[in-house]
Parts: C-alpha cells; sequence; structure tokens
C-alpha cells in the first residue's frame, strides 16, 4: 500500500471537506497525518479543536504529527511516496513558493522534495483570482507540485475565491504518482 503524508492545514471552513477526503482515502492508502499549528491549537467557530483530532482519530489510527522534528525525518529516513497538502491555504501556499520552512507542514514537504516525491496540494482561498493567483500559477510552473482541481465556490459574495473540488483528489493522486497534473485545473463555478 502506498505511503500517503496527508497535511492539514487551518482553512478552518474546510475541515468537513477534509474529512470526506480522508473517508475516501484511508482504505486506499496507508496514511500519515501532519497538522499545522493552526489545526493543532485553535477551536474556531467552524470545530473545536479536540473535537476535530477526535474525528481524524476515529478515521486513521497512525499518530498525529505537529512539530518540525517528526516531519523532518521523513525525508532522509523514511520516505513517503506522495504528499498531500489538503485544505491548503494561501499562507502555506506561499510558504511553499517562497521555499519557507517554518512549520510541521512545511518541513515535510521540503523534506519530501529532496526525494523527488509528489506534492499535490488541494487550495482553499478567498484570494485565489487576485493576489495569491500569482502564487498558484508559479508553484504549478514548479517541479513535483500538483493542483485538485479548483472551482470558484461563492462568485456573488466571494468573487476572488476558489476551492479544490473534492470529487478530484482521487483522480489528481493518480496523475501526480505519474508526476502529471490532472486537466483541466481550473473548473469555473460550481454551487456548494
Amino acid at each position: 500500500m502506498l505511503k500517503l503524508g496527508f497535511c492539514i492545514t487551518g482553512s478552518f471552513c474546510s475541515m468537513d471537506d477534509m474529512l470526506y477526503v480522508l473517508d475516501i482515502l484511508k482504505d486506499k492508502y496507508d496514511i500519515e497525518i501532519f497538522l499545522s499549528e493552526t489545526v493543532n491549537h485553535f477551536d474556531t467557530r467552524f470545530y473545536k479543536r479536540d473535537e476535530l483530532i477526535k474525528e481524524i482519530k476515529k478515521r486513521i489510527t497512525c499518530p498525529i504529527h505537529t512539530t518540525i522534528q517528526e516531519s523532518e525525518v521523513y525525508g532522509p529516513l523514511k520516505k513517503l511516496d506522495i504528499v498531500f497538502v489538503y485544505p491548503c491555504t494561501s499562507h502555506t501556499l506561499s510558504k511553499l513558493v517562497n521555499g519557507i520552512n517554518d512549520n510541521c507542514i512545511t518541513m515535510i514537504v521540503k523534506s519530501s522534495l529532496r526525494n523527488q516525491v509528489p506534492i499535490v496540494l488541494g487550495i482553499y482561498t478567498n484570494d485565489a483570482l487576485g493576489n495569491s493567483g500569482k502564487n498558484i500559477l508559479q508553484i504549478m510552473n514548479t517541479k513535483n507540485y500538483y493542483l485538485v482541481p479548483m472551482f470558484q465556490d461563492h462568485y456573488i459574495k466571494k468573487p476572488l475565491s476558489m476551492i479544490a473540488d473534492k470529487t478530484k483528489v482521487e483522480e489528481t493522486l493518480q496523475h501526480a504518482l505519474n508526476h502529471q497534473q490532472v486537466q483541466p485545473f481550473m473548473l469555473g463555478y460550481k454551487e456548494v
């Protein structure tokens, strides 16, 4: 069974989508979970931290990694077959584009990239068609990065917002394992 690093960052409103995707992938991959500091420490209006951890642990029995030290060993000592950041916030995306390595998620990506491991990003951002757009296009043009196809989620209330299509995750992972970007990667508008 292929080993998948499942990295969860703080797009608070997308945790239901993340759990949906985790349910789909849990029997298809040997999954290691990595949490950003934000997800690991904050209660939000969308979820309480302890409840979210409990929901993750219902699905995955492996330890949950939260530190740079826990992530760093996956480059030289342990190897993942693929790394999946879902949801990937614009904050995390900008760090990856600029080579900033200062947390559990950026470390697992960096340590995996040195082994040519494909990195799949499921981007959730309110400014995909604004300031984050340049980072999305830059990361697409960077070796070993692949994107889950995205769509506008609320084009009237949030005209610059786009989110990853959770129904395209499996297909994207399969393409990425073959070092291919699934197309099309921008899907227009979809009712959520």
